[in-house]
């Protein structure tokens, strides 16, 4: 029988988390998503809530209200032309919730909890409760949002009796920033509650859109009166999802597309990091006002140095690390959407029952602020810093930074080696080898670019060589030594390092929890595979889109390394991508699951899988690479294959955005090594010559990048007089090899200096690296993480540059 039903009622979104007697913990979805729509609407013949409120409303305006919660708040209870009991708005949706629910377990819960905003429980209390009663649930028990955000980030011990909590709720509807401190009852007390509704994601939606359109109204008229004009309610929304999708990809990615389609036309709009950053400029700044002024009025530093821990589902905004870091350091929550409500399953009974009776008025400052007008005051002026209360200070919460802001471990300079041997590049960062079996790391890890300077290059503490296999994913790495041994630092906001708890410093060494000597190791986005001395698989990290391939349809829970299924054996090689997997078996038959929207499984777009299934491969491969949507595979000949994405030219195939199939990439001579990063990818040939195809924004390709960004270099490849992504999808013309361009749909040769050829290559965010068969190391493309080895965030180059301290010729 489920234990406990958590769910987290929004004003704009309902998340649920059930936990069983057994102590496991389930996201509920609804249809496959983890949130769903907090509006129920009226009819004849009952209530619905959900994606059927929606559809439902759009027949009667009358009978809908967008969030039940806020209609029960705000009085507003006629609807369908009755007046109706705030239970009645709150029935539906707990309803949906359980129907849902069952799905994981058709027991009812024993208990349930209700995750509600601050100050909200005297008046929902009652309505909750009838509510429950006519569905036959119990009471269920009232936990301030802040208050289950702390229960989630202490494991459910709560906060210590004087200890504080800072939490920052990023929620659709508004960003709300709380300030807690521990008592004796195990119910906290809530020191300053602030919050401003013109900082919630729909607001941030909203600019995205504004920008949308000042943007097509510049580069495509047409479709920006097709989007005028629009009237048809799913391709709105769908527009809106889009929006939302990229907001979320930018949060893993520098650049993604914004799909526009209308009734009269379609075509996708490339926003990058950089476009967000101008779009939310103002937002930024109110933000880190909010933030300041909370924490001044609860007698704490506004200068970077206290930690807040971020829920919500704007926590992933790349922005706010950026916007929030002068003022506080963020810990984003394992899984920010669902963290509240998992906050309430992980607490012990007796501190429920403290909870459920608790007083959560603040006893400090409150200000629940809406849109401001052009007269008003902004709160984003820093404010003069009160002097600390005494009870305060007594004690720091586990997720309250230090005094200090923490200092990423940087190990001394030391004399780079003359020779590496192998390289294995990550996102923003370099791993390699050196010929005396040291490892040696440079560049950025996670969150180090807000408050350090890139890291110089030096010895992976803890790692000993030789090196077996290697990999690193966007701001994580995993190493297999000589004996089967796994080490493994970076990132662990999925599990991606093997390990639950995230080491301190966050570039620390952890040893995964694979039980079993390992072979090989292929790093993704967000997840890993390895290969077993046996041949099978395991994999671990995020888990949605099926990419880890052993867990169920939709799953988002994160897992620790877990055995892929026993169908897959005798695997030699593997390759994690961004949201897709692969493994190539002794016999050169490719296996494949995750993701399949691009067509970077099957070569055809569709669903997907999310268990392992036999590629419908005709030619047995030697080698295999996985990027953005982007497979490569090569053949024993030396035939380089590319199928999926092609919106930057990364397939090296020429041809429109999206292709069916799988085709061979024209080179001048077989090949012996590919890569593929999110992008662009490479080829190095039989005779140590490079070549580079896909994304040229700064220069990664080896010629000029176009400095104006990814929506220019769409536009510049069209033909004179073509539309940008006008009416049909398959318009675009292939990219051009001239320099200036921003991708090339055809592979292009890289010069090295001197009579340098190259012995192994790949990439990472917006950069390629190279290590030529004399050892050395060059970089070339984005200069912002320091992967050239300077520790600077420096400007951008297509020149191959020797690595900063390694000796020259």
């Amino acid at each position: 029988m489920a234990h406990r039903l958590a769910l987290d009622i929004g004003a704009t979104t309902i998340t649920a988390r059930l936990g069983g007697a057994d102590g496991r913990r389930s996201t509920v979805l609804f249809d496959g998503s983890a949130s769903v729509p907090a509006a129920v609407c009226f009819d004849d013949s009952g209530a619905c809530a959900g994606d059927a409120a929606i559809a439902a409303g759009a027949g009667d305006p009358s009978a809908f209200a967008g969030s039940a919660l806020t209609a029960v708040l705000s009085g507003q209870l006629r609807y369908a032309d009755v007046d109706r009991d705030p239970a009645e708005l709150l029935m539906p949706v707990l309803s949906m919730v359980l129907g849902h629910a069952q799905d994981i377990d058709a027991d009812p819960p024993e208990q349930i909890a209700c995750i509600v905003p601050v100050g909200t429980a005297p008046r929902l209390r009652e309505p909750m409760a009838a509510a429950a009663q006519s569905l036959g649930l119990p009471e269920p028990s009232l936990i301030p949002e802040p208050v289950a955000a702390v229960l989630h980030a202490t494991g459910g011990q709560g906060l210590q009796p004087g200890s504080t909590g800072v939490v920052i709720d990023a929620g659709g509807s508004s960003m709300e920033v709380t300030v807690l401190r521990g008592t004796v009852t195990g119910a906290p007390s809530i020191v300053v509650d602030r919050s401003d509704r013109s900082l919630g994601g729909d607001d941030v939606d909203k600019r995205i859109m504004a920008w949308l359109g000042h943007f097509l109204e510049r580069d495509n008229p047409p479709l920006a009166a097709a989007l005028r004009a629009e009237t048809n309610r799913t391709l709105l929304a769908s527009l809106r999802g889009e929006v939302r999708r990229a907001k979320e990809d930018l949060a893993r990615v520098p650049e993604t597309d914004i799909g526009v389609a209308t009734q009269l036309g379609h075509g996708n709009v490339r926003i990058t990091r950089g476009h967000l950053d101008r779009i939310l400029a103002d937002w930024s700044h109110r933000a880190r006002g909010l933030v300041a002024t909370t924490l001044a009025d609860a007698g704490l530093p506004a200068d970077g140095s206290v930690g807040c821990f971020v829920i919500g589902g704007g926590a992933s905004l790349p922005t706010l690390r950026a916007a929030l870091a002068p003022v506080a350091r963020l810990t984003v929550a394992h899984e920010p959407l669902t963290a509240a409500a998992d906050g309430a399953l992980l607490a012990g009974d007796h501190v429920i029952a403290a909870i459920a009776t608790m007083d959560d008025t603040p006893t400090g400052a409150v200000d629940k602020q809406g849109p401001r007008t052009p007269d008003q005051p902004s709160t984003s002026s820093m404010p003069r810093m009160p002097k600390l209360p005494e009870k305060l200070t007594e004690q720091i919460s586990p997720f309250l930074a230090r005094t200090k802001p923490v200092t990423p471990h940087t190990p001394p300079p030391t004399t780079l080696p003359a020779e590496f041997r192998r390289i294995w590049p990550g996102g923003t960062h370099i791993v390699a080898e050196s010929t005396d079996d040291a490892v040696w790391q440079w560049g950025d890890l996670p969150l180090m670019s807000l408050v350090t300077k890139p890291l110089a290059p030096h010895r992976v503490p803890g790692v000993r060589g030789p090196v077996r296999a290697a990999s690193s994913g966007d701001s994580f790495s995993v190493l297999i030594d000589a004996h089967g041994g796994t080490v493994a630092w970076g990132t662990n906001d999925f599990e991606q390092i093997g390990v639950t708890d995230t080491p301190t410093p966050k570039n620390a060494t952890v040893h995964p929890e694979v039980g079993e000597p390992l072979i090989d190791v292929s790093c993704g986005t967000s997840h890993t595979l390895a290969i077993t001395a046996d041949g099978h698989v395991l994999s671990w990290g995020a888990a949605l889109g099926g990419r880890l391939g052993n867990a169920a349809p939709m799953d988002i829970t994160p897992q620790l390394p877990t055995p892929v299924s026993d169908n897959v054996c005798d695997i030699v090689s593997v390759a994690a991508g961004r949201n897709h997997s692969l493994a190539l078996d002794e016999s050169g038959r490719l296996w494949g699951w995750g993701r399949d929207n691009r067509g970077q499984l099957t070569g055809k777009s569709g669903k997907g899988s999310p268990y392992p299934m036999r590629l419908p491969t005709a030619v047995p491969f030697t080698n295999i690479a996985a990027g953005k949507d982007v497979t490569l595979a090569l053949d024993s000949e030396g035939t380089v294959w590319s199928w999926g994405r092609n919106d930057r030219g990364q397939l090296g195939l020429g041809g429109p955005p999206t292709r069916n199939g799988a085709g061979r990439v024209q080179l001048p001579a077989p090949a012996v090594r590919i890569f593929v990063t999110h992008t662009h990818a490479g080829a190095i040939l039989m005779d140590g010559t490079l070549f580079v195809w896909g994304g040229n924004t700064h220069g990664q390709l080896g010629r000029p990048g176009d400095p104006r960004g990814a929506a220019a270099d769409l536009r510049s490849n069209l033909p004179r007089g073509a539309k940008f992504l006008f009416g049909g999808g398959d318009q675009v013309a292939a990219g051009s090899a001239v320099d200036g361009q921003g991708f090339s749909s055809r592979p292009l040769p890289v010069q090295l200096p001197g009579r340098a050829t190259a012995a192994d290559a790949g990439g990472g965010d917006a950069y390629t690296v190279c290590l030529t068969d004399d050892g050395k190391i060059y970089t070339w493309g984005y200069g912002h993480h320091g992967v050239d080895g300077t520790t600077r965030r420096g400007t951008s180059t297509h020149v191959p540059t020797l690595l900063a301290g390694q000796p020259g010729d």
